[in-house]
Parts: structure tokens; C-alpha cells; sequence
């Protein structure tokens, strides 16, 4: 997480990135909402990915519809066909994200997946350091692929994997003339194992462990300060979809159950957490669907030993959103928006995609 490394960064170099690393942390402070223990390291990548997702309050685990090397790599062996996607968003507080996939198949059980999303910050304005003069703009940029794998093992049931990359830099201290410093880091070889199982026509089931072995090595820039090693919090998701009907018209209901147990190095949270997401979708006309759902719903120790505590931090996530069929202009296109408030009530998320089935 942006501000953990803040942190880390102004223990080393404090009398150069005092106020740099105070203005980063405010604006980075979102991410300590996507969770309430959003002081862990990989919160920046908690937050929805594909407009349909957010609309069902990011509730899109066991047979996401797209962008499946994301969500879960099973699924891609399940559908048929081939699947091309993608988009871009906008959050509060200015940041921004963009991500694009592709779906394949390899007959006659295997397939193959392939994504990149973009989450950062392009301008990162009105910078000060320590003695309030004036600093050059700034951006927090970050990148993170997935290749995935998936094979069916029978009409039923099929299983993933994902190979993880990540990259990220942002301004950690400035020099003299005003201008920014950035430090970076990288990370190769986190995986994902993921299973999908389709209970019936109408439930499907899923299981996700996410960003197992994850590490990102951090190049500082300064001539004496040591390699600093980070590591995103795994996460494990048990999802579920089922497919109803409402007024004689398809309705879907989804939820995510996403724990965290474990930290990097694979040893016990001290305040494990689950938190809840789920969402609906309902296709009242042909080519027309409408979603809405709630996420971030925080279940953790508190709720028993503070009641009035944890009941006074309770604001989850509202969202909402369409799909559109647009097949009468191209066959297996659809385009998707999403809209939500973010976990602190400071302003509203979207995103928008496409998707092409072929």
C-alpha cells in the first residue's frame, strides 16, 4: 500500500520528504477505507475492477462475465468462445485506472488469459516540503499483470491459476531546484490459484486465493538507504452466483465472501478479516441490464468487543450500474458502466468498458 512505503520511506529521509510525503499520504488516504485493515500492504488494488463488477458492489467471483484473469482464472475454460475487453475509470480524489484483457481458448479443454490494469495518480498538485516551498507536480503510477491458465477438469468443475507482475513509482523526496525524486519497485511470480464449480443451471460456486507469495522490491533513491522488501496481503474469496428470475425476466444475485488471515510472510493477522460484497443484476428488457449492489461491509473482531465502535465506522459502499447489449451493431459486443461511492462518502467511482465476445 502507497502509504505504508510512505512511511518506511520518511523513517530513512525524513529531513528531505516531510511535507512531500504528508501531502502523498493525503491523498493516498482512500485506500485505508477499502478495508479496515487497510494499513496492510496491496489496498490499492482492492478497489473494483470492470465497470459490471462495481456495479454489483464488486461481488464477481464465481463466473465473472469478463476480465476473468482477474477475478477467477477458472472460468475462463468454462465459457466458450474467445473474449477481448476493456476500460477506464475514475475515482475521488482524482485517481484514475485503465485495464484491458483477453480471453482464448486452447482446445479442447485448456485456455488462456492475459490482463494489465493501470491504477494511479497523473497529478499529484500543490506539493510543499518541509519548508513550504513550492514542488514540481508529482504522479503515483502503478501497473499489475495476470496471465492465467485454466483447464476444465469436467462439465462442472474447473480450476486456474495466475501468474502476478506489479510495478509501481511514485515521488518520494525532492531536491533542491523543486523538482521530484521517484522511487519504484517491482514484482514477478505471485500467483493466484483459483476453482470454479457449477453447482447447477442456476448456482455456481467458486474459490479464490489471491496474490499468494506476492513480493515487490523497492529501488529508493538514495545513495544509503537499503533495499526495502514489501508484501501484498493475500486474500481468499469464496464466491457465489444464482441465476432467478424476477417478473418472469432473468435476475442474478452474486456475493463475495473475502477473508484476510495470513500477511505476506504467512504468518496469523492479528485482526483477521472478512468482508462482504454482494450485488444484483436484472435484464428487464432484451438488451438492456440494470445492477446495483453494497460492498466493503466490514466483519471483524470489533463488532463483538465495541459495538458502538465498529457500528460508528460502518459506511459501506453503494453501487450501481447498466450493461448494454449493442449486438445489432456488432455481434458479441456489449458495453458496461459502473458507478459507486467510495468507503470514506468522499466522492463517487465509475468506470466504463467494453467487452467483445468472438
Amino acid at each position: 500500500m502507497e502509504n505504508v512505503h510512505l512511511v518506511k520511506l520518511w523513517l530513512r529521509n525524513k529531513t528531505r520528504v516531510t511535507g512531500l510525503c504528508a501531502a502523498v499520504l493525503c491523498l493516498t488516504a482512500w485506500s485505508q477505507a477499502s478495508s479496515s485493515i487497510g494499513g496492510l500492504s496491496g489496498a490499492y488494488l482492492r478497489p473494483s475492477v470492470g465497470a459490471a463488477a462495481m456495479g454489483l458492489g464488486s461481488a464477481f467471483s464465481a463466473m465473472p462475465e469478463y476480465l476473468a484473469p482477474w477475478w477467477n482464472p477458472a472460468v475462463i475454460a468454462i465459457r466458450k468462445g474467445n473474449m477481448a475487453s476493456g476500460g477506464v475509470g475514475s475515482r475521488s480524489m482524482g485517481r484514475t485506472d485503465g485495464y484491458a484483457s483477453m480471453e482464448f481458448h486452447i482446445p479442447p479443454r485448456a485456455a488462456m488469459g492475459l490482463m494489465v490494469l493501470y491504477r494511479g495518480d497523473p497529478f499529484l498538485n500543490n506539493l510543499y516540503d518541509e519548508n513550504e516551498k513550492p514542488l514540481d507536480k508529482g504522479a503515483f503510477t502503478s501497473f499489475t499483470g495476470k496471465i492465467a491458465l485454466s483447464y476444465l477438469v469436467n462439465r462442472k468443475l474447473s480450476a486456474g491459476l495466475n501468474i502476478g507482475l506489479s510495478y509501481e513509482k511514485l515521488p518520494t523526496s525532492s531536491n533542491s531546484d523543486g523538482s521530484l525524486a521517484y522511487s519504484s519497485s517491482s514484482g514477478i511470480g505471485s500467483f493466484d490459484l483459483a476453482v470454479a464449480y457449477k453447482y447447477s443451471e442456476k448456482l455456481s460456486l467458486s474459490l479464490v486465493a489471491a496474490n499468494l507469495g506476492s513480493s515487490m522490491k523497492w529501488d529508493i533513491n538514495s545513495d544509503w538507504s537499503p533495499v526495502i522488501e514489501d508484501k501484498p496481503v493475500p486474500s481468499f474469496t469464496f464466491g457465489s452466483r444464482y441465476e432467478g428470475s424476477l417478473a418472469k425476466r432473468p435476475l442474478i444475485w452474486t456475493m463475495d465472501l473475502k477473508a484476510y488471515i495470513i500477511d505476506g510472510d504467512w504468518n496469523k493477522i492479528p485482526n483477521p478479516q472478512m468482508v462482504v460484497y454482494s450485488g444484483w443484476e436484472w435484464q428487464r428488457w432484451d438488451s438492456f441490464y440494470i445492477r446495483g449492489g453494497l460492498g466493503d461491509l466490514d466483519i471483524n473482531g470489533t463488532i463483538l468487543r465495541d459495538a458502538a465502535e465498529y457500528f460508528s465506522d460502518f459506511p459501506v459502499r453503494i453501487t450501481a450500474g447498466f450493461g448494454l447489449d449493442l449486438s445489432r451493431y456488432k455481434n458479441g459486443l456489449r458495453l458496461n458502466y459502473g458507478v459507486s461511492t467510495d468507503k470514506l462518502w468522499a466522492g463517487i467511482d465509475q468506470q466504463l468498458d467494453v467487452t467483445l465476445s468472438f
